[in-house]
């Protein structure tokens, strides 16, 4: 008999992993893009960090909704 789900930890592992590298390696390269001197950089760089605040209030929205 098992006490831990092991499934769901796996599914919370790997939702951890990708948020947490996922976001703070699209802000990097967020900051690469913009720090550019080309107008497509400061572009590219903006919708990475646009996607990063989606990350965020979509993370805060989760755990406020449970």
């Amino acid at each position: 008999m098992s006490y831990i789900d092991v499934d769901a930890l796996w599914r919370v592992m790997v939702a951890s992993l990708i948020g947490g590298v996922g976001i703070a390696a699209l802000f990097s390269v967020g900051l690469i893009g913009v720090s550019s001197g080309r107008v497509v950089g400061r572009v590219a760089g903006g919708v990475c960090f646009l996607l990063v605040v989606a990350g965020v209030l979509l993370g805060v929205y989760v755990m406020l909704d449970k």
